[in-house]
C-alpha cells in the first residue's frame, strides 16, 4: 500500500464518518439532487470498495473495519438514500422492487461483498420502504429484469440501461455464482456486447461511451455521454473484465491532460454544476484504475493531481478520501481478486 501523510489524514476523514451507529451525515456532501452522481449512496459504497480491498490484504484488519461496514449498511437504508425514487422521479413502486439499478444495483454489490468478506449478510433480511428481501432474492430480481430486457442490461431511471450501473450488475453475478452456486454471469456477455456494439463511440475524441440506451431499447441514447461517466464505468468493469477495461482505457487516456508532474481528467463547468461528474472525481476513478491496471507512472501522477485536496478535505467528502485511499491500497488486479475471489 502507498502511504505518506495524505493518505494517513484521508483514511482518519474517512474512518470519522463511519465511527458512530449511523454515518456522521454532517461531514457528508450533500447533493443537490440524490438521483445524480454525487448522491449520498455513493459516498457509502465506493468509500466501502476501500475497506473490502483492505480486509482481503489483511483479514486481521476485520475488528477494526466490520464495525465500519456495519455503519455504511445502516447508511444505505436510510431514507435520504432512496427516497429520491419517489421525490424525485416520482416512482411509486418500492425502490428495491423494479429498475432503479442505480441504488438496487450498487446495494447487492455492497451485500455480496459483505457476505465474501464475513460469511453472513449484515443482516438477515433488506427492509426499505416496507418492501423486505435478502440478497439471493434482490440478485435473482436483478438477473431476471437482466435477462428480460430489449438491452439485456437492468434499467435505470425512464426505463434506459447505463453503462456505470449494470457494471454493478456483472460484478454482481459474479459474486453471486461464487457465494451460491448459481450461473447469473452468463449473462454478461450479452450487456457487454450491447455496451461493444452499441454504446462504445466511434469518435477520435472524447468520451468513449455514451451514457446509457434509449428506453427499452438497446440503442444508444447519443445526447448523453461523460468521460467522468466513462472512467467510473471502466474501474468497475475491470473487477470482471480486465483485459476489455485495459484495451479501452488505452483509448480513453486520451482525456487525461498532464501538466507540472500531475494529471487531471479535466470536466466542463456544466456537468459540475449539474452532477454528472468532476474533475476531481475523475481524477480520483482514474487513479484507482491506473492503480488496478499496474500502470503505477500515470498512477502517480494521478495521484499527485490530488494529494494536497486529500491533505486538506475533498468537497465531494467521504467519496473521494474513500477513493483516494482505495487508489493507494489497490495492487495490479486487486478489484479483480475481490470481485472473483481469484
Amino acid at each position: 500500500m502507498q502511504t505518506d501523510t495524505a493518505t494517513d489524514i484521508a483514511a482518519q476523514r474517512l474512518d470519522a464518518c463511519y465511527a458512530g451507529a449511523n454515518p456522521d451525515w454532517r461531514q457528508f456532501y450533500t447533493p443537490r439532487q440524490e438521483m445524480r452522481n454525487f448522491a449520498t449512496r455513493y459516498h457509502l459504497v465506493y468509500p466501502a470498495l476501500s475497506y473490502f480491498v483492505g480486509l482481503k490484504q489483511d483479514p486481521d484488519l476485520t475488528d477494526n473495519y466490520r464495525p465500519k461496514l456495519d455503519t455504511i449498511y445502516k447508511g444505505l437504508l436510510d431514507q435520504r438514500v432512496w427516497n429520491y425514487w419517489h421525490s424525485e422521479l416520482n416512482e411509486p413502486s418500492p425502490p428495491l422492487k423494479e429498475r432503479n439499478l442505480t441504488y438496487a444495483g450498487r446495494l447487492a454489490t455492497f451485500v455480496g461483498f459483505y457476505i465474501d468478506a464475513f460469511g453472513e449478510p449484515p443482516a438477515e433480511k433488506i427492509e426499505v420502504d416496507g418492501h423486505v428481501t435478502d440478497y439471493r432474492e434482490l440478485s435473482a430480481n436483478l438477473h431476471h429484469q437482466m435477462t428480460s430486457e430489449p438491452s439485456r442490461g437492468v434499467t435505470c431511471y425512464h426505463h434506459q440501461s447505463m453503462v456505470m450501473c449494470n457494471a454493478h450488475m456483472l460484478i454482481n453475478n459474479v459474486l453471486h455464482d461464487r457465494l451460491y452456486g448459481t450461473k447469473f454471469s452468463r449473462a454478461n456477455e450479452a450487456w457487454l456486447a450491447t455496451t461493444q456494439t452499441s454504446l462504445l463511440r466511434d469518435e477520435d475524441t472524447g468520451p468513449l461511451f455514451y451514457y446509457g440506451t434509449k428506453a427499452r431499447s438497446a440503442l444508444p441514447e447519443e445526447t448523453t455521454k461523460s468521460v467522468g461517466a466513462d472512467i467510473w464505468a471502466l474501474f468497475l468493469m475491470s473487477g470482471v473484465v480486465p483485459e476489455r477495461v485495459s484495451a479501452w482505457f488505452e483509448t480513453w487516456q486520451r482525456n487525461i491532460s498532464y501538466e507540472d508532474h500531475r494529471a487531471r481528467v479535466l470536466i466542463g463547468e456544466k456537468q459540475e454544476k449539474f452532477e454528472i461528474s468532476s474533475t476531481s472525481l475523475a481524477t480520483g476513478w482514474a487513479y484507482c484504475l491506473s492503480r488496478e491496471l499496474g500502470q503505477q507512472v500515470r498512477a502517480e501522477l494521478l495521484r499527485n493531481a490530488l494529494a494536497k485536496q486529500a491533505e486538506e478535505g475533498f468537497e465531494l467528502d467521504p467519496l473521494l478520501s474513500g477513493l483516494f485511499l482505495l487508489g493507494d491500497r489497490l495492487q495490479p488486479g486487486s478489484f479483480h481478486k475481490l470481485v472473483t475471489g481469484g
